[in-house]
């Protein structure tokens, strides 16, 4: 930072991580949390009501794992090809286009009479909700301060389970008067209620505009709210710097490779493909508790009641265990404790241990899985970050396509609650091992800065 003729000169990329948190890092906070509710909501909706939609279609419950397979199918093409857009076009402009889409996804689905539409639907919802994700992690990162970059993100990324607290209310309320197709109302509205206040109260990336271009007046107008009084500044025009031109497509994926990058990368996605294999899996804990175990919708509502809970409690205090002691020492342990809850509520069911087991597993793998899209948002740079966290994503979306087979073992040939479980502990195992191997061989802390920047 240095003085020239009274103004402030500096580098946006130091001035946005060096900055005091203050109330504009809520309100980001604040609004990314309330997309990853939407988000969460609409990804999720289809799993809470299958029993209902197979009843009322006139369909086994496995007869619908490929609609399952089809939404999965949806956020991998999204995580592919949709949010690396954002790199080139902004990550707001795209946020906002991708939950309209989300809406009109939902509003659609209300009207299918046959699997073959409901389908379509949820293969343009995964699209566009898949692209959410990334943007809003993208986003999150690019507006934090360093030193509290992790927490920001995860607990933006927490924001998922008020919308599956809303889910599990639905289930235990809405579901048995009003049948499946209340979720999709509920799943259409969400977007509508949060598109004004993303248009008008969330910044766009500074650090992006500046790369593109270093005298956009968006710039001052969103960094004016963290100057100190008294201050002017003048930005560095970091579109010049190294690292930081203006990619292709394909060169923002390639780069994604390049030889200090390609092991990371590939032991991320191995962690990405290890998480959602377990979330993919767990996709048919509803119809497991209720078919297989025997709880009633009321019960069933409990248990997801709990998972939600425990889980935005896991969420949102990872972040602040990373800032403290290092993506090493927490996001693998998560993981691991994850795997022994799985087998633990396999082995304790219907039993009140049960619960207990979910709780720990819920607290421990969606925090781990939120560390996750932290370490990605570290790793890369400003120029490819979108790319970056999509594409890791996009690995994990591959493998959540078989996911809903790999979890319909357990139904089709009687495995039971035992079996259900201890199959979803592989993935988690998977995922703790390839996430510190990777932290081993390219150490990260939060406050971490590549040397792409």
């Amino acid at each position: 930072m240095a003085e020239l003729g009274g103004k402030t000169s500096i580098d946006i990329e130091s001035f946005l991580d060096d900055v005091k948190f203050g109330p504009f890092h809520w309100k980001v906070m604040f609004i990314g949390a309330m997309a990853m509710m939407v988000d969460g909501f609409d990804l999720a909706l289809l799993s809470w009501v299958l029993p209902k939609l197979s009843d009322d279609f006139g369909v086994s419950r496995t007869s619908l794992t490929w609609v399952l397979m089809t939404q999965q199918a949806g956020m991998v093409l999204g995580a592919y090809f949709v949010a690396p857009i954002a790199d080139r076009v902004g990550r707001k402009r795209l946020l906002t286009l991708c939950l309209a889409a989300v809406s009109a996804s939902c509003f659609l689905s209300i009207f299918t009479t046959s699997v073959m539409e409901l389908a379509v639907c949820r293969l343009l919802t995964g699209i566009f909700a898949s692209s959410v994700i990334a943007n809003v992690v993208a986003l999150t990162s690019e507006l934090s301060p360093s030193r509290k970059r992790s927490t920001m993100v995860t607990i933006v990324l927490a924001g998922s389970m008020p919308g599956a607290l809303l889910g599990s209310a639905m289930q235990a309320f809405l579901l048995e008067p009003y049948g499946w197709h209340i979720a999709f109302w509920i799943g259409t509205a969400l977007p509508l209620l949060l598109l004004p206040i993303i248009f008008m109260y969330l910044p766009e990336s500074p650090k992006f505009l500046a790369a593109r271009n270093p005298h956009d007046p968006r710039i001052m107008t969103i960094i004016s709210t963290l100057i100190p009084k008294g201050e002017t500044i003048e930005i560095v025009p970091v579109a010049t710097s190294a690292g930081t031109k203006k990619l292709s497509g394909l060169r923002l994926v390639t780069d994604l490779l390049r030889p200090e990058f390609r092991i990371p990368t590939l032991l991320l996605w191995l962690g990405f493909i290890g998480s959602f294999g377990f979330i993919s899996a767990a996709l048919w804990k509803t119809t497991v508790f209720h078919d297989v175990i025997g709880l009633n919708w009321e019960q069933v509502g409990l248990a997801t009641g709990i998972g939600t809970v425990f889980g935005g409690i896991g969420m949102v205090t990872i972040g602040m265990m990373i800032d403290r002691f290092g993506f090493k020492v927490i996001v693998p342990t998560y993981f691991f404790a994850a795997s022994l809850a799985a087998v633990a509520m396999g082995l304790l069911a219907p039993a009140w241990g049960m619960y207990v087991a979910l709780a720990v597993n819920a607290a421990t793998q969606h925090a781990a899985h939120a560390g996750l899209a932290s370490i990605a948002s570290t790793l890369y740079p400003t120029r490819n970050r979108a790319t970056g966290v999509g594409w890791a994503y996009g690995a994990g979306r591959m493998t959540s396509i078989i996911g809903p087979v790999y979890g319909a073992l357990a139904l089709e040939h009687g495995w039971g609650a035992i079996g259900y479980f201890f199959l979803l502990a592989g993935p988690l195992s998977l995922a703790a091992l390839a996430i510190w191997l990777l932290l081993t061989i390219k150490p990260l802390n939060p406050a971490h800065r590549s040397p792409a920047h």
